[in-house]
């Protein structure tokens, strides 16, 4: 049986952004951490480079720090799943969908920074799909 090609499309709903930090991942059903850096992250989701595996399909929650325009270090959390990891050399690339978009009620640090660095570098609006931006 032939396999299906997969398209190159992009398909997400949301922009993607270049963006440092480091993560906490926490598997809670195994009471294990992984620490992370943060490679991307959009508004339902982020890439994560880490030295372990956390493992495709498992609920995780993350706390994202990074620094803010003022050298100040913040802090925000949230929750998804472990939508794709790949091994690459002695690391694993890992996406993690979350649970829900990121909002200003749940993650209100986060969110204005990733409001200042849209404008400021004029990265494009958050919707992929041509929605009626947020911000």
């Amino acid at each position: 049986m032939k396999k299906k090609r997969r398209s190159t499309e992009d398909t997400r709903k949301w922009f993607r952004y270049q963006f440092f930090g480091s993560a906490k991942v926490t598997i809670p059903k195994e009471n294990t951490v992984v620490d992370a850096t943060i490679a991307n992250i959009s508004f339902s989701g982020m890439g994560l480079y880490a030295d372990k595996p956390v493992g495709k399909g498992k609920k995780v929650q993350i706390h994202i720090a990074y620094v803010d325009r003022n050298g100040k270090i913040c802090e925000d959390g949230a929750t998804g799943v472990v939508d794709w990891q790949k091994k690459f050399k002695k690391m694993y690339l890992i996406g993690v969908l979350f649970d829900e978009e990121l909002n200003i009620d749940k993650q209100p640090n986060l969110i204005k920074h990733l409001i200042w660095l849209i404008d400021t570098f004029r990265w494009p609006q958050p919707y992929g799909d041509k929605r009626i931006s947020v911000i």
